[in-house]
């Protein structure tokens, strides 16, 4: 029986490889991806299979700092420190700021389908449509939220330009919001401190790995899927995201990768 070609769209530095084109066991690395990141057969597993151990661990690392919720090994917190919002806030504002296509639309997708599904459409639209400039807006974001957009932008732009004030006026912002959230459970002081910085800690770490990820992205130029390819996100993109915010996208990434 004639297998059927595999559809794939436009590309132009890297071509994404197809799962007829690899090995059982990576095309198990990249369904994985597939599954955990909106369930589009995407060309980030597929210019990743280029790589197989790669897209092979790919996923579940990521997975830690990005999507588990908080996640315990008996008492001790492995994961999921800061909320799913806040962190997607920052995967948008260092993907903006390093104007990296592919992350750019993507994440736009995953924050306001993340804010829509709860019911928080609205706040959702306002945060991402004016995160390339956030500073002109303190009234949107809270003031943890503008504290860490401020982080972001330092981390992304200039490492160096993270000042001991700075860092340790957002450490006691997260001290005091982990004293909050975790009043129940009456925790001492110690332990809310270490928790504050284990939130500065997984933060930093997601807008490091993105900024690696952008920089992949843009280099390799890797393409958003379309109509050519086997599921059309660009379809689904314009179904989610308002289209103030994709023309904000646009005029922050200039027509390039």
């Amino acid at each position: 029986m004639k297998k059927t070609k595999i559809s794939q769209g436009p590309w132009t530095r890297i071509r994404p490889l197809q799962r007829d084109e690899i090995d059982a066991y990576t095309e198990a690395g990249m369904v994985a991806g597939e599954l955990t990141w909106g369930r589009f057969r995407n060309n980030l597993t597929k210019v990743m299979a280029y790589t197989p151990r790669l897209l092979q661990t790919e996923v579940e690392y990521c997975n830690t700092f990005i999507f588990d919720p908080p996640t315990f090994r008996g008492n001790v917190q492995e994961a999921g420190f800061n909320d799913r919002f806040l962190k997607e806030l920052v995967i948008s504002k260092t993907s903006l700021v390093n104007r990296s296509r592919y992350s750019v639309t993507h994440h736009s997708f995953i924050c306001m389908k993340l804010y829509t599904d709860a019911d928080r459409a609205e706040e959702g639209h306002q945060k991402l449509l004016h995160l390339h400039e956030h500073e002109k807006h303190r009234d949107i974001y809270t003031r943890l939220e503008f504290a860490v957009l401020d982080y972001t932008f330092n981390v992304t732009k200039d490492a160096h330009s993270v000042s001991d004030k700075q860092f340790e006026h957002l450490r006691d912002l997260l001290r005091a919001d982990s004293h909050n959230v975790l009043s129940a459970q009456k925790l001492s002081s110690e332990e809310v401190e270490r928790h504050a910085d284990s939130r500065i800690v997984e933060l930093t770490w997601l807008i490091a790995h993105f900024c690696l990820l952008n920089r992949w992205f843009t280099v390799l130029q890797v393409p958003d899927e379309t109509t050519q390819d086997e599921d059309n996100f660009l379809l689904a993109y314009a179904q989610v995201v308002p289209e103030d915010i994709r023309e904000r996208n646009e005029q922050v990434l200039q027509g390039v990768f």
